[in-house]
């Protein structure tokens, strides 16, 4: 072992698996979810757990590695680590703190969400530069090294975020095999509204792919959800009003108004539907490129649910830029549960 190091190289080791005992408590602890709901198996759960182990390989191949690195090297990758620590660290303070973010948003996102988000992904990116860094080490010296590491580091971010964008393209669950049941419900995710309190084009897709369900009878209860934005009633509220309009009976509809996200919806799910007894099945509406997001979050918290996804038609452009969106919003829930 090369003792010039070895020092250096197992302070990272320990900082890399704090990183990685932080992102778990990030994804769990703030979710409220006891330890043995941890899933190895799921997609989110293997990233950081890959990410590590490549990480501890390159930090032990350094360590027997003939060849000493500079000062200024291991200076770099202590600065480097030391930063991903306290950007996982602050960011799991700051949520489980309570700090207030304003309420504003950005990219159609809670500005503290953004914020947050943000955080978390510098501090994959630096992870990742890290590993690539340690690799290049092997072969490369001087400046080179640090340009081939960031080359590389994009190159595998690119490569990941094309495949989590081929991953949202799956379809939803046919509903025409869907049996006729009077003990399924459907949950209508919020949604857009626009002004006058009418549903977006999107949102009004979701209510009638609903109205449809229970017209032949596949479910029995509808669950609207969504809260409001600053001047205008609730998403669930105006999806209740447009479903009246729509014919549905007053007793079919069931509202909630308190979530304003797709994680909140599913935790609202999970605590007051899947512990149902009056249910056998559960049924989630939203759009295509919106489900594939929503049965991950589904598979984290263990909730059994059907996606059915609505018939309204998007034009390319802003297909393209939902599934976009999407692709960013899935890698930050699988990397960080948010």
């Amino acid at each position: 072992m090369n003792k010039n190091n070895s020092s250096i190289l197992i302070y990272l080791v320990i900082v890399s698996l704090l990183n990685l005992l932080l992102t778990f408590m990030i994804k769990y602890d703030l979710n409220a979810l006891p330890i043995n709901n941890f899933n190895l198996f799921y997609v989110g759960n293997l990233i950081p757990i890959i990410l590590e182990v490549v990480l501890l390989l390159f930090l032990f191949g350094q360590m027997l590695n003939k060849k000493s690195l500079l000062f200024s090297q291991k200076m770099n990758l202590v600065l480097l680590m030391s930063i991903t620590f306290g950007l996982l660290l602050t960011s799991y303070l700051a949520v489980k703190m309570g700090v207030k973010f304003p309420d504003d948003y950005l990219f159609s996102y809670p500005l503290k969400k953004v914020i947050i988000g943000g955080t978390l992904l510098l501090s994959l990116i630096l992870e990742l530069f890290i590993i690539t860094l340690l690799l290049n080490l092997f072969f490369n010296k001087g400046f080179i090294v640090y340009l081939k590491s960031s080359f590389t580091t994009i190159f595998i971010l690119i490569i990941s975020f094309g495949s989590i964008f081929v991953f949202t393209t799956r379809n939803g669950y046919n509903e025409d095999n869907l049996k006729p049941s009077n003990r399924s419900i459907a949950v209508v995710l919020g949604a857009a509204v626009w002004s006058d309190n009418k549903p977006s084009p999107i949102f009004k897709g979701r209510i009638e792919k609903a109205n449809e369900l229970i017209k032949n009878k596949r479910i029995s209860k509808i669950q609207l959800t969504g809260s409001n934005a600053p001047g205008e009633i609730s998403e669930a509220r105006t999806a209740y009003k447009y479903g009246l309009n729509l014919g549905i009976k007053k007793h079919v509809m069931l509202i909630e108004e308190k979530t304003t996200t797709t994680t909140e919806q599913i935790k609202f799910i999970k605590k007051e539907l899947s512990n149902s007894h009056n249910y056998t099945s559960i049924l989630i509406i939203s759009d295509q490129f919106h489900l594939t997001r929503v049965l991950e979050i589904c598979k984290f918290f263990d909730v059994k649910a059907v996606g059915v996804a609505s018939d309204y038609d998007l034009n390319w452009e802003k297909l393209l830029y939902y599934r976009f969106r999407e692709s960013v919003a899935l890698l930050f829930f699988w990397l960080f549960a948010i």
